[in-house]
């Protein structure tokens, strides 16, 4: 094992593609806390108006984390799938390694090689932020999320390389990883937006065209709003979904009990992949 890990640690932080998506993690965050003090400064008096953490960089930290999660889901791909284009993993069983640490150490790459990805954006969003902006976000806090994030990227990096050991075509096997990639942000985003409907239409006023009169109507019940049992699936389903608690850890008070369901997704989905790896007939 630690032969196969020296060897996937080498490969990774040689490869072209991986220093790419590390330039692209930095550069993103910087771009979203620049964009952000260039609102804030043309817009002063709009933002003088919210509550701070609107002004500062706290809302601001995770953001890129977010639009990475799209890189993760090709890098995944691309990385694992180019070992069987190179036939790289038949030379591995040749020389006597077997499928579940081959599987296990590809694991434990792609795990740290996208924390990284993420590390170095939140440190750069931090960083620039705290400069430009200004950050509340209390350091227990900030670490916190910190790590529900890197908890949350192992996980999904499980599902995802679930797809690409599975498909031999690297390129097919990104394009699997990011179709199952979007797919889960749509499911918690639609999720999020049903959460977020609220109880009570807003009371409002309007003029009867016969009379001429002033009617007010006071607040009437949402038929869509969840109640009940519904509602509690619903949020069940959103503390599950790796890009729900992405959700919650960029724009909520997130629950510490979301790292139990990534503990759980890992397990389910590395042993799910070891199992069929070791069934799959390598070309």
């Amino acid at each position: 094992m630690s032969k196969l890990l020296s060897t996937e640690f080498r490969r990774l932080f040689k490869s072209s593609l991986y220093k790419w998506c590390m330039l692209l993690s930095g550069v993103l965050s910087a771009v979203l806390i620049i964009l952000r003090w260039r609102d804030v400064c043309e817009s002063s008096a709009a933002y003088a108006n919210l509550p701070a953490e609107y002004s500062k960089a706290d809302d601001m930290l995770f953001m890129g984390s977010l639009f990475m999660l799209f890189v993760i889901a090709i890098f995944t791909g691309m990385f694992a799938g180019t070992e069987y284009s190179d036939g790289t993993i038949r030379n591995k069983l040749i020389v006597g390694h077997k499928r579940s640490s081959i599987y296990i150490s590809k694991l434990v790459v792609c795990s740290t090689a996208n924390i990284i990805l993420h590390a170095i954006s939140v440190i750069v969003a931090w960083g620039l932020g705290s400069l430009l902006l200004g950050v509340d976000m209390q350091y227990g806090e900030l670490l916190t999320r910190t790590c529900m994030l890197f908890f949350i990227i192992i996980s999904m990096t499980a599902l995802m390389l679930l797809f690409a050991m599975l498909i031999q075509s690297k390129s097919i096997g990104s394009v699997a990883c990011l179709s199952f990639m979007i797919i889960m942000i749509l499911a918690a985003g639609y999720v999020q937006n049903r959460l977020d409907t609220p109880e009570y239409y807003g009371g409002y006023i309007y003029v009867d065209e016969e009379t001429n009169e002033y009617i007010e109507e006071g607040q009437q019940k949402n038929p869509s709003y969840l109640s009940g049992k519904k509602r509690e699936v619903y949020e069940i389903v959103f503390d599950v979904l790796p890009t729900g608690q992405m959700l919650q850890v960029c724009y909520r008070s997130p629950k510490n009990s979301i790292m139990l369901y990534d503990v759980i997704i890992l397990i389910g989905a590395a042993s799910a992949g070891i199992v069929l790896f070791k069934k799959k007939n390598l070309k």
